[in-house]
This record gives C-alpha cells, structure tokens and sequence, in this order.
C-alpha cells in the first residue's frame, strides 16, 4: 500500500488535558469525529493517556498470556460466541475474553483461571487499560453526540454499556500472507482497538478499496463504528467492514474493547428527517447478538444483518 492510501484514514488527537467540553478545540474535535464516522466508519485516534512505558506494559503483559499452555487457555469458557477462548481456527485470531473488564473483581476472576496461585501484574495492567479504553469511549461517544445535538442522550446510552475485553493474538505468517481475521462487521455500538506495532488491519471504503491502518503513534487507538452506531444514526454512519490480514514474520497482538448496550436502542427522533427517512426500528442488543449467532446464512459476515433484524 503507498503512503498516500495509508493517509486517507482520519486521525483525531485527543487529551484528556487540552479538552475542556465547550471549547473550540473541544468542538472542532466532535466535527472530526462525526465526519470521520460518517465518511469512513472508522479512524485513529491518538490519546496521550497515560505514559508509553504502560503501553509497553501491556504487549509485555498479552505476551506472557498467549505463552501459557493450550489447557490454561481453555478454562477462559463462555456461554456466548466470541466472549471466551478461541483457539486457533483458520481466519481467525486466537483469544481470550473479559467480559465487565472495567471491573477489578471480573479481572481477578480472569485472572485467578489463568494463574491459580495469582498474577497482581497482569490484573492491575488489564484492568488500568480497560479503564483508560473505556473512558476514552465514553468521551468519543460524548462528542459524536454533542455534535449530532443530542447531548441529553448521553448519559442514558453510557449507564446502559457494558464492556467485553478480547485479547488478541495473530500468529506470525511464515512467509505468506494470510488472512488473520475474516472481513465482518463488529455487533458493536463502538469497538476501540490497540495494538502492537504489527500491521495487518485493513478497512474497506465507501469506494469498495481495501486501505491499511497503520498507527502514527505507539499511544493510537483504532475506532471502529458497529452495526449498533449504524442504526442508532438512522444510517449516517455505516458499519465498518474490516479485516486482518498478517504478512509479518513476527505475532501480531491486540486488545478490542467492544460496547454492548442493555434496553432498548432507537435511532433518536433528531436524526430522522426527509432526507434520513427512519431506517430501523427499536431493538435489544443482546437479542440482535442471539439473532446472528443463530442464522444459518452463510453470507451473514457480509451482508448488513441490521436490515434483516429490524430494517423498516
């Protein structure tokens, strides 16, 4: 891919210093923020929270998780599909989830499985990033609706989020180029992704091109929009559909931070007009997770299952 590609995915600088809600940098960065959803469903944001050394700690800390044996891993169970281990199957990533990662306890729990006899690093390291993920998400989804004039509808959305926490690791290629991770649509409201420095993250544009993420900074999170933000904005902000695929002779490591809403979602009543006639109607979360994990179609990695589930 030549760098003029690579530039075309939006980057937004955040910090939690300079950003006083009401400032003009303040809104200046809730238009990037809009803009870059609706036009690409997906961009970079460099947050200067907190020091590189921590960031380092956490690839240290995803390293010595993979490194433990096949039967440790496998004690990660889960009812729903995706949450627990995932082992390594063909166009996927192996990985382990959290869910309720921003709370302490959730991650001893975790924990605990993987080192009966204890590991204060790794539960302090997991749990300090899940923080810092998931405050970073809550100020993204605070400026989307700000700049969509939907303040009110803030507090509301943030009280009703949970957090599932998927760490990730893409073995090395071996020469050839393989598809990490199957291009699909995350179930998300937002999916907020770090990484080490291994590329392999490609998004698809409007246009139907494939285009590479590759970080400015080692402090850059990728912020992808779900099917869940698609509805909830009647639209104006698609799904990003995304893939991995690894050509790196070294492992490639991630953490996602997926959002999943409890209640009911609507597309807000402001953002249906003539020109944005409604496009979905009022649907549960978890009930659209039970309806994809339960359809038969091949073709449902592909297709917008929105429409399918609860399209007007």
């Amino acid at each position: 891919m030549g760098s003029e590609t690579v530039q075309k995915i939006p980057v937004v600088h955040l910090s939690k210093e300079n950003f006083e809600p009401g400032s003009s940098s303040w809104l200046a960065a809730c238009n990037d923020i809009r803009r870059a959803l609706e036009e690409y469903s997906f961009f970079e944001v460099v947050y200067s929270e907190p020091s590189m050394e921590f960031y380092r700690e956490i690839i240290s800390v995803l390293e010595e998780l993979f490194n433990l044996p096949h039967e440790t891993k496998t004690r990660n169970t889960h009812p729903k599909i995706g949450h627990g281990y995932m082992g390594k199957i063909s166009g996927f990533p192996e990985g382990l989830g959290i869910e309720y990662a921003t709370k302490k306890d959730e991650c001893q729990k975790f924990t605990s499985l993987m080192w009966p006899d204890g590991n204060e690093r790794f539960c302090d390291v997991i749990h300090s990033y899940t923080k810092i993920a998931s405050e970073l998400n809550q100020m993204l989804v605070r400026m989307l609706f700000e700049s969509y004039g939907l303040k009110k509808d803030y507090e509301p959305l943030v009280n009703s989020t949970n957090y599932l926490l998927r760490l990730l690791k893409y073995g090395r290629s071996l020469g050839e180029t393989n598809v990490g991770f199957k291009a699909h649509m995350d179930k998300t409201f937002l999916t907020l992704l770090y990484q080490n420095p291994v590329n392999g993250l490609e998004i698809r544009t409007k246009e139907g091109e494939w285009i590479t993420y590759e970080p400015s900074s080692p402090t850059s999170f990728a912020v992808i929009a779900g099917d869940v933000c698609m509805a909830w904005s009647n639209d104006r902000i698609k799904s990003s559909y995304h893939r991995v695929v690894v050509s790196s002779e070294e492992d490639r490591y991630a953490l996602g931070l997926f959002t999943f809403l409890d209640g009911v979602v609507q597309t807000p009543e402001e953002l249906v007009d003539d020109e944005h006639p409604l496009q979905y109607k009022p649907f549960e979360h978890q009930k659209l997770l039970h309806f994809y994990e339960s359809s038969n179609d091949p073709n449902k990695r592909d297709c917008n299952i929105m429409k399918t589930y609860c399209g007007v």
